[in-house]
């Protein structure tokens, strides 16, 4: 049940958080570990651990991480590659080592250069008090690998050696593992056991018994006059039965957990077409022809009709639009300035804001009246640069965005294109999708990764509330009619428009974020769009071509769009004894 949860957390965290890769991360495997273990005749143990480590990309080091649990002391610690010793030294250079302990665990680091290849190191300690002497039978019970380590291995071969023969009768040993994986052979020399295609969350533990007898009776002595061999068969009777009770129950849960898949997936699709249906169908807007036009469909200013089609969303491409549509109606004038010289000589295009002395008689809006009079205030300390309009005090600039673009949300919302009533089935079906989804982690938790099924589909649904918003009979209508003139300015190349709306058409083109090659079409067509754009004077020596002048404007508003607020991309982690029945051990590791 442990490794399920962690698989469904780091599946639901994969889910969530999607990052972006700007190439392959560099990466290790280590397919292959040999151990080699010696029972000396004192009682301590020789462990020597080969590590074979699979590296795409260059590597500097890796470690080995032993836990201080089931022996007394550790000592005579080596790290070696082809029988060739690394020194132990605090100068990371390549070919030496490192001993660091803290009060959980001791770490073994070692240095070297690796690019694109197969390497093999080989990790070597003697353990003391690592094992449980009775008075005539002993035992080593010990963790190879960890459950919490980093990789997953391929192959794992483990050789025990005692100090001496014993009879096939005075030796035995029970794995706990994956035993489908695992093959463990006693022999009168101690054990030796292969397994194959172990996962990282999967430990591999192996307890052995075997007759005191084998030790020097000089150099050993008991640690637990109570120990028999009957006390650890009953021990190890008891925990396979509560092994084979936990499988009964898993398999039970397992049961309940897949029929719990069932159900919650069928409610939360059932739960989410209903809703739908009750409060997200949407209004017919038949009448309405959905034919693409360049005719402009009503009055709306660019960043309101911006909104309507781009689902509510604000963005510096509307604050672009509607600056340059206050231009248009003769606030303001736009200049284009003589190139400057960038970085590798790249020319950089600069744009500035003048105002005019023209009073316009058209009524603004709020948010209109607040951006003009916000871009006054700055031409007037001496920011009229475009790209440095809103940049010059970035936290001034963030602080009036965000209430401008409270005022223009406001604005649109008050229109009433959106169904009010909506909004409850998004709620309510928020509230369902959330209690289904803890059905769900709880049928996850129960039948293993398939129960992530469900958890994609709450999840996907809960998101999927946003679609119930449905907009009023009113807004299916207008959003139609902008729709069709959206599609229309997107193949502008089929049409031919006049100059006496040609600006208009640009500056609606900015606010639904059409890109810059259909905007740079759309006016290049016209065979003289400095007529129609008065108020956007480009660079006085350039040539006054239409492809120029549409250079101009592209430029205009990418310099906009991604200096503003808002802006949006234009691609858009001593030791204690041993103790009978308790696994030491459990080594991990990582590289880098």
């Amino acid at each position: 049940m442990k490794h399920h949860l962690k698989g469904l957390l780091i599946l639901v965290l994969a889910i969530t958080f999607s990052l972006p890769q700007g190439g392959l991360a560099k990466s290790y495997e280590i397919p292959s570990i040999r151990v080699e273990v010696s029972i000396q005749s004192d009682g301590s143990i020789q462990i020597t651990e080969y590590r074979t480590y699979e590296f795409e990309d260059s590597f500097s080091w890796a470690d080995y991480r032993l836990p201080l649990e089931g022996y007394s002391s550790i000592g005579n610690i080596r790290v070696a590659e082809e029988h060739q010793p690394y020194t132990n030294s605090n100068s990371e250079k390549p070919g030496t080592f490192r001993v660091q302990r803290s009060d959980e665990e001791i770490r073994v680091q070692w240095f070297y250069n690796a690019d694109d290849e197969q390497r093999t190191f080989s990790i070597s300690y003697t353990l003391e008090g690592a094992i449980v002497i009775g008075p005539e039978w002993s035992e080593f019970f010990w963790n190879y690998i960890s459950s919490n380590r980093e990789k997953d291995t391929d192959s794992l071969d483990i050789q025990l050696q005692l100090p001496q023969s014993v009879g096939t009768d005075s030796i035995f040993s029970w794995t706990r593992g994956p035993q489908s994986k695992i093959s463990l052979i006693n022999s009168t020399e101690g054990y030796q056991l292969t397994a194959a295609n172990l996962d990282e969350e999967e430990s591999v533990k192996i307890r052995a018994i075997f007759p005191r007898s084998v030790f020097d009776q000089q150099l050993v002595s008991v640690t637990d006059p109570d120990y028999t061999l009957v006390s650890a068969r009953e021990d190890e009777k008891e925990h396979q039965q509560a092994l084979a009770e936990q499988q009964r129950k898993d398999a039970r849960f397992a049961h309940y957990g897949r029929q719990l898949m069932i159900i919650t997936s069928l409610l939360s699709i059932g739960f989410f077409l209903f809703f739908y249906r009750k409060f997200g169908k949407r209004h017919s807007a038949n009448h309405i022809s959905a034919t693409e036009t360049i005719m402009v469909p009503g009055r709306l200013e660019p960043a309101v009709a911006g909104w309507l089609l781009q689902g509510k969303t604000i963005s510096s491409l509307h604050l672009m639009a509607t600056l340059l549509d206050l231009a248009r109606r003769k606030y303001f004038v736009i200049e284009e300035k003589e190139p400057e010289k960038g970085w590798f000589g790249s020319e950089e295009q600069q744009f500035e804001v003048k105002e005019t002395d023209a009073t316009p008689s058209d009524e603004l809006t709020e948010w209109e009246a607040n951006l003009k009079n916000f871009v006054k205030e700055q031409i007037a300390k001496g920011n009229q640069q475009i790209d440095q309009l809103f940049s010059r005090s970035s936290y001034q600039a963030s602080k009036w965005f965000s209430d401008w673009k409270t005022q223009l949300n406001d604005y649109c919302e008050a229109q009433e294109w959106y169904d009010a009533q909506s909004y409850k089935g998004v709620y309510a079906n928020i509230a369902v999708q959330v209690l289904l989804l803890i059905g769900s982690v709880i049928a996850t938790i129960w039948a293993g990764a398939i129960g992530v099924v469900p958890i994609l589909i709450t999840l996907g649904l809960m998101a999927g509330s946003a679609g119930i918003i449905r907009r009023t009979p009113e807004g299916e209508a207008t959003y139609k009619r902008w729709k069709a003139y959206k599609a229309g300015l997107k193949n502008a190349e089929r049409y031919s428009i006049g100059s006496d709306l040609l600006d208009k058409h640009a500056i609606y083109s900015v606010a639904f974020g059409l890109s810059e090659k259909e905007i740079k079409t759309m006016i290049s067509r016209n065979e003289d769009p400095s007529s129609a754009f008065i108020w956007f004077v480009i660079y006085p020596n350039s040539i006054h071509s239409s492809s120029n002048f549409a250079r101009a404007f592209s430029s205009l508003t990418a310099s906009g769009a991604t200096s503003f607020p808002g802006s949006v991309s234009s691609g858009a982690v001593g030791a204690t004894g041993a103790s009978a029945g308790v696994a030491g051990g459990g080594a991990a590791g990582g590289a880098g």
